[in-house]
């Protein structure tokens, strides 16, 4: 694959998902300065018991599909798409059930009392329609349509948004719930409508139970990986909750949200683009050469931002969220390099979902959440929150290695030595410029390092643009 084409897309839903990070912080931002920390720490639970859910219930369809339907033949297609469809929409009312039955004993487990159960019916039911969307996104996403992809995602969020801030500041923690809800319900009406579009439904839908048993088969794998990923979510927060208080939860949500999503423009590109070309790649030689551009181009679109997040970590809390979040920033620079460490295993991630047996996946995705869960809970006892935080960086560090030992038996082979010297010089580049910007008196001195990364990048990038 082209490394032009890869920037190209990545830029193409980065731009894209700018926008919607940019919908959540304006609405974490209402919540900080109308209920503080606490309301930050409640909205940090309630995405989490609304992921956990949707995880389990949603039985990795937003990748099986798309894997499903990319790999037929066109006459085969209209068929798979109803396979999704059917398999999606038994899914979506199975997740609604779940969610409906687990609210209250989880309200009571997390917070000690039933004081918030009103709050958490109500982000149950944002479930059902974060698993449609998942549907719809496969749908979308297969037929190749990846500006329409981006543009629904933008549609979405900003109606999302203009939608629940009226909530949020009439209703209170009632507001938070509704908002969560609103958040996933109005994407899944406009990827209903764009898949439609898409795919039309035919008169007489022929659904092959052959396509059911694949989604199934390959969703059960999908789906224990993403469970064990929200739920290690979920149980550090509620390590938090009981032993540093719904407060101290709120700074590690700030540090957490901050850092896992500026850069997520560059994973949510490899789920668009990437993932569908390397499980198509003709053998191990081609998907380890896709990979490894797509990691050149990860470190590329997303080293700026990650600068910008190391030596403007106060700037960010104070801008996205309010001043009283200065407990956070240590934590954010701790897990902002356990996001430059996932720059480079994410797109090992998705060749592990592409090439692996779904036996492999599940082994490795499990180490990787026990590193999440046990790390911060021997760690935080000791050494307080900010430890929390440094966990999260030593878990990505031994995730990435585990995965890339895996990667290079399988593969039979390794990375050339440009992507080396690229990750080693981005790491070098990094370090420097939050060691220089520490040591200034002036808050915002750390823009001249940003400045001199994104001018690096951008040059860089002008240059692969031109020559491949």
């Amino acid at each position: 694959m082209p490394f032009a084409r890869i920037l190209r897309s990545s830029a193409l839903m980065g731009g894209a998902q700018v926008v919607v990070l940019a919908a959540g912080f304006v609405r974490a931002k209402a919540i900080a300065l109308i209920l503080g920390a606490s309301g930050v720490g409640l909205i940090g639970i309630f995405n989490a018991f609304s992921g956990n859910v949707s995880s389990l219930a949603g039985w990795g369809l937003g990748t099986s599909g798309v894997r499903l339907i990319a790999g037929a033949q066109e006459d085969e297609k209209p068929s798979k798409v109803a396979a999704v469809r059917r398999f999606g929409w038994t899914l979506s009312l199975l997740g609604l059930g779940g969610a409906l039955i687990a609210f209250w004993p989880v309200a009571r487990v997390t917070f000690a009392s039933g004081q918030y159960a009103t709050e958490m019916a109500i982000v149950a039911l944002a479930v059902p329609c974060v698993i449609a969307s998942s549907m719809w996104s496969a749908i979308v996403q297969a037929s190749g349509r990846i500006a329409s992809l981006a543009k629904v995602q933008v549609a979405g969020a900003l109606t999302g948004l203009l939608l629940g801030l009226p909530a949020i500041y009439l209703w209170g923690t009632i507001g938070i719930a509704l908002s969560i809800f609103l958040a996933a319900a109005v994407p899944a009406f406009v990827l209903w409508r764009t898949a439609r579009e898409a795919c039309p439904p035919p008169a007489i839908a022929h659904v092959d139970r052959a396509d059911l048993r694949q989604l199934a088969k390959l969703g059960g794998a999908l789906m224990v990986v993403g469970w064990l990923g929200q739920l290690s979510a979920y149980v550090v927060r509620l390590a938090i909750v009981r032993q540093e208080g719904l407060e101290a939860a709120g700074y590690y949500q700030a540090a957490y949200a901050i850092s896992g999503s500026l850069p997520g423009f560059v994973f949510a590109a490899m789920g668009a683009d990437f993932f569908p070309r390397v499980a198509a790649a003709k053998d191990e030689e081609e998907a380890r050469h896709v990979t490894e551009k797509q990691i050149q181009a990860g470190l590329l679109l997303g080293a700026p931002l990650v600068m910008a997040l190391l030596v403007l970590g106060k700037f960010s809390l104070h801008l996205l969220y309010a001043r009283s979040f200065d407990a956070a920033i240590p934590l954010l620079s701790w897990m902002t390099w356990g996001v430059f460490v996932r720059l480079m295993t994410w797109p090992l991630g998705f060749w592990l979902l592409a090439r692996g047996s779904s036996r492999m996946v599940i082994a490795l995705e499990a180490i990787g959440a026990l590193f999440a869960t046990v790390l911060p809970a021997l760690l935080m006892g000791r050494f307080g929150l900010t430890a929390a935080a440094a966990a999260f960086a030593i878990s990505s560090v031994l995730y990435g290695f585990s995965v890339a030992v895996v990667f290079r038996i399988r593969s039979g082979g390794w990375f050339g030595r440009d992507l080396h010297v690229w990750a080693c010089v981005m790491a070098v580049s990094l370090a420097l410029g939050q060691w220089w910007s520490g040591r200034q008196e002036n808050e915002y001195a750390g823009f001249a390092p940003v400045l001199l990364m994104t001018a690096t990048c951008a040059w860089r990038y002008r240059h692969e643009m031109k020559t491949r």
